[in-house]
This record gives C-alpha cells, sequence and structure tokens, in this order.
C-alpha cells in the first residue's frame, strides 16, 4: 500500500500521528482522543475481533479509525495474524489518503464549473492550474485498481492461504468494499468534470482561433479593397 512499517519511539511521535499502531494490554484504558489534522477525515473508529486459528492463542481486537490504529492481542495470536491485519491497516490507511486527496479535487472541481458551463477568457488564463488538476485525478484513476487489487483477489498479497481468508474476512467487517466503491463514484464525477472542462476548452480555443482568422481575412480584404481605392484615386 506504499507505506514502510517500523518500530517508532513513542517520545518522538507527534499527538496527531495518525499512521501509527499501538499495542495494548487487555483490559487497558481506553486512551484519550488525540487530535487531529485539519481536514482529516471523520470515519468513525470500528473495532474488530479476530480468532487465531489456534484457541488456547486468544484472539484480536483491532481498532481502528482516522487517529491511529490500537491492537489488542496475545505474541502467540500476533504471529498467526500479524499479515493479513497490517495489509488491512494498510488498505484502510490508502483508502484514508485518497478520500482526503478526493475532498481537496472535488472542491476545486466545483469552483471549477463555471468553465465546464460558460468558458471564457478566465478559462484560457487558468488552462494550466486546470491541467494540473486533470492530470491529478487522472493518476489518482490509474493507481485505484492497484490499491484495489486486495478486494478483487488477496491471495498473491498473503503468503498463505489462510491469510488470505483472514484479510477477506477482516474487508469486510471494514466494509472496505462499500468504501471502495464510493471512491470509485467520487473519482469519476470529479474526472468527468475536468474531462468536461477540458473538451469546453479545446473548443473555445478553436472558436477563438476561427475568430482570429475571420477578423484577419477581413483586415486583408479592406486592405486590398483599400489599396485599390488608393490605386483608381489616389494620385498619379
Amino acid at each position: 500500500m506504499g507505506f514502510w512499517l517500523t518500530v517508532a519511539d513513542e517520545a518522538a511521535l507527534a499527538p496527531s500521528d495518525r499512521y501509527t499502531i499501538r499495542f495494548e494490554e487487555y483490559n487497558a484504558p481506553a486512551p484519550e482522543p488525540r487530535p487531529l489534522p485539519a481536514g482529516t477525515s471523520r470515519r468513525p473508529e470500528q473495532t474488530v475481533r479476530l480468532k487465531s486459528p489456534h484457541v488456547s492463542d486468544g484472539e484480536l481486537i483491532l481498532r481502528i479509525g482516522p487517529a491511529g490504529a490500537r491492537i489488542v492481542t496475545s505474541e502467540a495470536a500476533w504471529k498467526t495474524l500479524s499479515e493479513p491485519v497490517l495489509l488491512a491497516i494498510g488498505l484502510y490507511w490508502r483508502f484514508q489518503a485518497i478520500e482526503e486527496t478526493l475532498d481537496r479535487l472535488t472542491e476545486s472541481a466545483r469552483g471549477d464549473l463555471g468553465h465546464a458551463t460558460m468558458p471564457g477568457l478566465a478559462t484560457l488564463k487558468e488552462q494550466d492550474r486546470l491541467n494540473d488538476l486533470a492530470r491529478s485525478i487522472r493518476a489518482l484513476v490509474v493507481d485505484l485498481p492497484h490499491f484495489q487489487g486486495p478486494l478483487t483477489d488477496a491471495f498473491p498479497y498473503c503468503s498463505t492461504e489462510l491469510s488470505a481468508q483472514t484479510f477477506e474476512a477482516l474487508a469486510e467487517k471494514l466494509h472496505f468494499e462499500e468504501w471502495s466503491e464510493r471512491i470509485d463514484e467520487r473519482a469519476e464525477a470529479v474526472e468527468d468534470t475536468y474531462e468536461v472542462i477540458g473538451e469546453k476548452l479545446l473548443e473555445f480555443k478553436n472558436f477563438m482561433w476561427e475568430a482570429i482568422l475571420e477578423v484577419l481575412i477581413v483586415v486583408i480584404l479592406l486592405a486590398e479593397i483599400v489599396l485599390t481605392l488608393y490605386e483608381m484615386f489616389g494620385p498619379e
């Protein structure tokens, strides 16, 4: 999912660092809510439980939300379940980052609707910015199938069949399919907006060139008329 997981120094982490996984003991008191950066998705925290294949190992409890992930489990259960759980956390974080990117692009698209309905000289002045936004949404759409891959087929992302099956069960509990569909719909809406803007911009450019060409033709014709009149009535 594009994340590098490493052991972090708790003292070095910022209070708002949401890309963290914290391990807790059973029956530990719930931590105080941590502040989130501005613009962070407010998807509610979810809690899911996974049973270890070995009953004696106990279970794993995953609490995940915009502020990060917390895990309660035994060392033995973590050894068995860590692979699918880390894949699910990575996918959660990636979808969260994509949604925040879509928030910004959607806001920009709303502000640019005028260029899609009534392009003008302002559209020409803004064409570099509009083209950059169009490239950004296209790049996101191109990357989506890769990030959504585990939902289609988890086996290439897991080392065992058990891990793949565990991830599929976890993805269902975390409602990843519905989240993925929502992302697709939002991305398609923004992409369509900038495709229309691109088409309108091209049409406006063509119109401008045609208008300039027509003006040039009129200027040339007037020049020819003036020259002809000069030749007919000018001084000998």
